[in-house]
């Protein structure tokens, strides 16, 4: 452990000291005890804030599993099944239509289930320029970006009936894609639990954690310790100043609640998520979730079919299972991962696994 510790604090600082990342944190738990903590670098260069446990984070992505995992609640509860139509819960997603071509479309022919959400094999997919879904996609964020600056962002399930009014990308069920899906997941969780999504994470997920830290903005009070993003710019780390509209960068509640990238957390308030996930859904002797729904999650979902369109190359060696990469077969993977291995990141840079073995 001592060389370990020694080489992991060294590639970190290295990192720093080359500008590849203004600061980074590694936090190792083993065993019920925490074994390595290291900190390098600033959470703000302009201001030489160094990076520190309680440094806020915007987690994106890695808001993901903690949504799963609310979602799941529900499951357990009886009040939402998996293979119920997301159109039960969202009038948008009623007489959907599958992309075929620019502005051409066909009836989708399987309706989309709760469990596509889960699973990214809903047919929803991200704004790019990869084909005509994605193309809309894209345009449709434009166009809530320009509400948001305007001050009439849409809530989270107005939002979220405007994204199934678009053509989806492939027919539901078919095939694996990283897109909105967990967005309308939340959206469908808000449905369900009648109560707005944040707050329903909060009185489900957060306050039995203790997670005291991680919520949908930051407040003024943590303000001071929100790290600033940064990009590689012309050869140099430069703060990110575009925006995006799943994201909030204000101190004040957001309408949209995005389940899918959101979040904003600290080191130690994910380690408590984690551990929780460790422990097959119980902390502090607050039971989140039965060990058979975890289990759920964190084994894969995909078929030998939908698993060929998770061809990434970080993804090789991993299956899908509740919005969550899960290891199947370390042989195939570019990492010295261990089969069961189950976690997710985010575009910030924050990163989570959970390694049962």
């Amino acid at each position: 452990m001592k060389r370990l510790k020694k080489d992991i604090a060294r590639v970190m600082d290295e990192a720093v000291a080359r500008g590849e990342t203004p600061g980074v944190i590694a936090l190792l738990w083993r065993h019920g005890e925490e074994k390595l903590y290291h900190a390098s670098g600033f959470a703000d260069l302009g201001r030489n804030t160094p990076i520190e446990r309680d440094t806020v984070m915007r987690l994106y992505s890695l808001t993901k599993p903690m949504l799963a995992v609310t979602a799941m609640t529900l499951v357990e509860r009886g009040d939402l099944d998996l293979i119920t139509p997301v159109s039960e819960f969202l009038s948008g997603y009623r007489n959907q239509r599958v992309a075929t071509g620019e502005g051409k479309s066909v009836p989708a022919k399987n309706p989309m289930l709760v469990r596509d959400l889960f699973t990214m094999t809903s047919g929803l997919c991200y704004g790019g320029d990869e084909g005509p879904a994605e193309r809309a996609m894209a345009k449709l964020f434009s166009a809530f970006e320009e509400e948001t600056a305007a001050g009439n962002q849409p809530d989270t399930i107005t939002a979220a009936n405007r994204i199934g009014e678009l053509p989806l990308a492939f027919e539901p069920g078919t095939r694996w894609k990283y897109g909105t899906s967990a967005d309308v997941l939340g959206a469908v969780v808000e449905v369900v639990s009648g109560k707005p999504l944040d707050q329903y994470m909060r009185e489900v997920l957060f306050e039995p954690l203790r997670m005291e830290e991680t919520g949908f903005f930051v407040p003024e009070e943590q303000q001071p310790r929100l790290a600033t993003l940064y990009e590689h710019k012309d050869g140099i780390l430069s703060p990110y100043l575009l925006h995006d509209f799943v994201v909030t960068h204000g101190s004040t509640r957001p309408n949209f609640i995005s389940g899918g990238a959101g979040l904003s957390s600290t080191t130690e308030d994910v380690l408590r998520f984690a551990r929780m996930m460790l422990g097959e859904g119980e902390l502090y002797g607050e039971r989140i979730l039965t060990p058979r729904s975890h289990a759920w999650l964190t084994r894969n979902h995909l078929n030998e079919t939908q698993a060929k369109y998770a061809d990434w190359d970080n993804f090789a060696g991993y299956g899908y299972g509740g919005l969550m990469r899960v290891m199947m077969d370390p042989a195939k993977s570019f990492g010295l991962g261990v089969t069961g291995e189950y976690g997710w990141d985010g575009w910030s840079g924050v990163y989570m696994t959970v390694c049962p073995e």
